[in-house]
């Protein structure tokens, strides 16, 4: 069986681990919509120890992790700073990253860990969450609709030498839906 996923905010001693899980749910997510050269230049950038080190150093982001027993399997980076403009909404927050592993997705895992970010999002101070997704990426934007979130507008994405354009989405914090746990009813 597996152990039920704890969540806790990283740290620089987890700047290793945290790079190995994001360049490998970074390659599993985006395999099959991008060259592979493009895939692997953007994590030599992105998810080297040093580039880690210094997003869990940023003091305007702050990195949730997702945690199976000892084994890390998830994480999202909250980032507080500039929004495109479609984003109008009162203490907005950037869920910059929301990444999961492919042993840990299809489960609920996904609900567990933006539950997490709501309650992060909350105690940092936010009202509303946004985020750019890629466009091509249909499992992705599914499960932000599922979840509440509504696209708001669109933003350049720079990735590969070309621009791509992608749309963002946003939610109240307290407007986030998550299903009802499977065999459970309210009661009325």
């Amino acid at each position: 069986m597996t152990p039920p996923l704890t969540f806790r905010r990283g740290a620089l001693d987890d700047a290793e681990a945290l790079a190995l899980l994001a360049a490998r749910t970074f390659l599993e997510t985006y395999r099959d919509f991008e060259e592979v050269k493009d895939n692997a230049d953007y994590v030599a950038t992105h998810f080297q120890v040093p580039a880690v080190a210094a997003l869990l150093a940023d003091p305007h982001a702050t990195t949730l992790l997702a945690v199976s027993g000892a084994d890390l399997v998830g994480y999202a980076v909250l980032r507080a700073g500039s929004t495109p403009s479609c984003v109008t909404a009162e203490k907005p927050l950037q869920l910059e990253r929301f990444y999961l592993g492919a042993e840990s997705t299809g489960r609920g895992e996904g609900a567990r860990l933006l539950r997490a970010v709501q309650v992060e999002a909350r105690a940092l101070g936010a009202l509303t969450v946004w985020l750019g997704v890629y466009h091509r990426n249909a499992r992705a934007i599914r499960f932000y609709e599922s979840r509440g979130f509504r696209q708001i507008g669109e933003r350049d994405f720079p990735f590969g030498g070309r621009i791509f354009v992608d749309p963002v989405y946003a939610v109240a914090i307290d407007e986030i839906r998550f299903p009802e746990p499977a065999g459970l009813t309210r009661e009325s």
